[in-house]
C-alpha cells in the first residue's frame, strides 16, 4: 500500500473514533501514543524524530494547559475573557509548532553542524499545511467569540443583542478541530511504516 493509501485509511479510522466520542482527553493521548511509538521505532532517523518532538511537546502542553492551567469553564470569568484565553492560547500553540517544523531542517542543520540526514520528509508539509489549518480555526473562533459576546463589553442594543447567537463556526468547530488532528495523527503514524527523503534536495545540499 502506498503512504498515501496509509495515510488515508488511518485518517479515516481516526476521523470515525474522534467524532463519534467528541473525547479530547482521547485525542490526546493517540496523539501521543503516535508520537512515542514512531519516537521509539524511528529513533534513528533524525528527521522522524525531530517532527515527532515537536508535535509531542505541542500535545502535552495542550495538554497540561486546559486541564490544569486554563479552565474551560467558569462561573466568574466572561465568555469573552474565557473564550479569548482559550482560543488564543491555542492558537499561540499552533502558530508556534507550524513555525518551528517549517523551520526544522534549517534549526537543525545549525544545531548539528550541518548534518547531511536532515532533510525534508513526505509528511512535514502535510503536518505544516494542518497546522496551519488549526491557526485558522484558532483565529475564525476567537473573532466569532468576541463578536458574539459584545455584550460582556458594554455594547447594547439589538443588534448586539443578536449576536449572541452566532455560532457558525461554534457549531462546526469539533468536527472540524477532530478532523484536522486525525489527520496529524495519521500522519505520525504513517512514519511508523516509512519515512520517506525528498533525495533531490538532499543531494542538492551535499553539492553545496
Amino acid at each position: 500500500m502506498s503512504i498515501f493509501g496509509i495515510v488515508s485509511v488511518i485518517c479515516l479510522t481516526l476521523i470515525l473514533i474522534f467524532v463519534s466520542t467528541y473525547d479530547w482527553m482521547l485525542m490526546s493521548f493517540v496523539t501521543m501514543i503516535s508520537c512515542c511509538g514512531v519516537l521509539l521505532y524511528r529513533k534513528d532517523n533524525i528527521n522522524a524524530v525531530s517532527i515527532t518532538i515537536l508535535i509531542l511537546v505541542m500535545s502535552i502542553l495542550e495538554l497540561v494547559a486546559f486541564n490544569y492551567v486554563i479552565p474551560l469553564e467558569s462561573d466568574t470569568l466572561p465568555m469573552i475573557w474565557l473564550g479569548s484565553i482559550v482560543y488564543g492560547t491555542q492558537l499561540i500553540l499552533f502558530a508556534l509548532t507550524c513555525l518551528l517544523i517549517l523551520l526544522r531542517i534549517r534549526l537543525l542543520q545549525k544545531l548539528l553542524r550541518c548534518d547531511k540526514t536532515v532533510a525534508p520528509t513526505y509528511a512535514e508539509g502535510l503536518i505544516a499545511l494542518s497546522l496551519f489549518l488549526s491557526c485558522i480555526l484558532m483565529t475564525l473562533m476567537f473573532i466569532e467569540n468576541i463578536i458574539r459576546n459584545a455584550v460582556d463589553l458594554g455594547f447594547q442594543g439589538t443588534f448586539f443583542s443578536a449576536l449572541t447567537k452566532l455560532t457558525l463556526i461554534y457549531d462546526n468547530y469539533e468536527i472540524l478541530a477532530f478532523s484536522i488532528r486525525a489527520s496529524i495523527c495519521a500522519l505520525i503514524a504513517s512514519m511508523l511504516f516509512a519515512v520517506e527523503i525528498d533525495t533531490t534536495k538532499l543531494k542538492t545540499s551535499r553539492t553545496r
